[in-house]
C-alpha cells in the first residue's frame, strides 16, 4: 500500500462525479496514445519545466564510496540496455556507487550516434539531485549487446576463475514500451540462469515479455524465460535525453520495482521468495540519490502507475503536447483527467480481482488523493 500523500484542500471539492458503470472509449483511447506515443517515463519533462520554482542543485548527493573488493575473484556485471533518458540515468547512479570498486562492472549498450559520441566524450547527466559524469575513459560502451558479451568472454580468458563464470548478474532494461518484441533477441547474449532481468518500460508488459522470452528459447530447444528472476520497474522521474551523451533530470526519481517471475518461486505470476527481495535490495540500497521501493504485488503497482500515466500522458498528446499544469488548471481538461482516473481505477481493479487480489489490495479513492496531489506538488500549486 502507498502512503497517502497530502491533498490540496480545494481538490476533492473540485472533483466532478464520476461513475465507474460508463463505457471505458476515454480509457481505451488514452492507454493507446500514452503507451505507444509518449517517450517512457519522459512524459513530464516539458510539463514541469514550466515551473520557475523546480528546484535546481549541481551540489553532488552523498555516495557509497567504500573501496571493495570480493575475494572469491568474481566479477559482478551489471549490463544497462537501452541507455536513453532514464536508463543512463539509474545506469549512471549504479555507476557513481560502485566507482571505487574494482569487483563491479557497470556496461551500458549505446546505438548509433549516442554509441559514437559517448565513446569519445562520455555521458553528462545534470540532475537537481546533483550532477555527474561518466568519462569516457571509465565508461564501458557497446554499440551491441553481443559485443557487450564478447567483451566479457575476452577479460575471462584462459585465466578465468572459478568462482566468476562469465555472467552478467544484472541486466537492466529500459527500452521504450514499442520496443517489447525487441527485448528478447537483444538482451539474448546477455541472459543465464542466474541473471536477474529488471525491466523499467511503462505499461502491463510483464506478462507479454515472458512469453516472448519462453517462445524465443523453445525455438533454440530450451525451456523456460532463461533466468533467475524478472522484475517489472516504475520510474517515478522526469528525465530527458537533450543530445547524445546530455541527460537532464530535472524531477522525481523514485524507482518502484516488483517481481514478475521467479525461479527459485517456480512461478511467474508475481509470486517471489526472500531472495528474490534481497537481491534487488542490495542493488539499489547503495545507490544513495535513488529512492527505492519494492512493491510486493508488480500488477497492483503498475495500474497504480497507470493512474497517474493515462489520463495525463494521454490528454497531454492527444492535445497536440499541451503541458500537464494546463490540464489541471483547465476545468474541462481537469474533469476530463478525473474521468479518465475513475476509469482507470474501475479497468484495475477489474484485472486485480480476476487475479486473485484480496479488497484490501485493490485502488480505491485514497489513489486519486495521492495522484492528484503528486500534479499538484509537482507543479507548486
Amino acid at each position: 500500500m502507498h502512503p497517502p500523500l497530502p491533498l490540496q484542500p480545494n481538490l476533492r471539492s473540485q472533483r466532478p462525479a464520476c461513475h465507474h458503470s460508463m463505457s471505458r472509449p476515454i480509457y481505451f483511447l488514452c492507454m493507446a496514445i500514452a503507451l505507444q506515443f509518449v517517450p517512457d517515463n519522459e512524459v513530464f519533462v516539458s510539463a514541469l519545466s514550466s515551473s520557475s520554482q523546480l528546484p535546481s542543485s549541481t551540489k553532488p548527493l552523498e555516495t557509497s564510496s567504500t573501496t571493495t573488493t570480493d575475494a572469491s575473484g568474481k566479477t559482478t556485471r551489471i549490463a544497462i540496455v537501452g541507455a536513453g533518458a532514464v536508463g543512463s540515468y539509474y545506469g549512471g547512479r549504479i555507476w557513481e556507487s560502485v566507482r571505487s570498486r574494482n569487483d563491479v562492472n557497470v556496461m551500458f549498450h549505446l546505438r548509433n550516434v549516442h554509441y559514437d559520441h559517448c565513446s569519445q566524450h562520455g555521458i553528462d547527466v545534470s540532475s537537481y539531485h546533483g550532477d555527474f559524469t561518466i568519462p569516457a575513459e571509465e565508461l564501458l560502451a557497446f554499440p551491441t549487446t553481443e559485443k557487450m558479451a564478447q567483451s566479457v568472454i575476452d577479460s575471462c580468458g584462459d585465466d578465468k576463475r572459478k568462482d566468476d563464470n562469465g555472467t552478467f548478474d544484472w541486466i537492466i532494461c529500459a527500452l521504450k514500451s514499442t520496443s517489447l518484441d525487441e527485448v528478447p533477441k537483444l538482451i539474448g547474449p546477455l541472459l543465464s540462469p542466474e541473471s536477474r532481468l529488471l525491466v523499467i518500460m511503462n505499461g502491463l508488459i510483464e506478462d507479454d515479455l515472458i512469453q516472448l522470452l519462453r517462445k524465443e528459447r523453445e525455438s533454440r530447444g530450451l525451456d523456460g524465460p532463461g533466468c533467475k528472476a524478472i522484475y517489472g520497474g516504475m520510474a517515478l522521474i522526469c528525465s530527458n535525453r537533450l543530445s547524445p551523451g546530455k541527460i537532464s533530470h530535472t524531477y522525481g526519481g523514485k524507482l518502484v520495482c516488483g517481481v514478475a517471475y521467479s525461479e527459485d518461486a517456480g512461478d511467474d505470476s508475481g509470486k517471489w521468495v526472500e531472495s528474490d527481495k534481497h537481491a534487488i535490495l542490495d542493488l539499489f540500497e547503495p545507490v544513495l540519490p535513488v529512492p527505492f521501493e519494492f512493491d510486493p504485488n508488480l500488477r497492483r503497482g503498475r495500474w497504480w502507475k497507470n493512474v497517474w500515466n493515462l489520463p495525463f500522458s494521454g490528454i497531454s498528446v492527444s492535445m497536440g503536447g499541451i503541458t500537464i499544469d494546463k490540464i489541471v488548471n483547465d476545468p474541462s481538461l481537469r474533469k476530463l483527467a478525473y474521468k479518465v482516473i475513475d476509469e482507470t481505477i474501475a479497468v484495475a481493479n477489474a484485472d486485480l480481482r480476476k487475479h486473485g487480489c484480496s479488497r484490501s489490495e485493490l485502488l480505491g479513492d485514497e489513489t486519486v488523493s495521492i495522484e492528484l496531489a503528486d500534479v499538484c506538488n509537482s507543479l507548486h500549486f
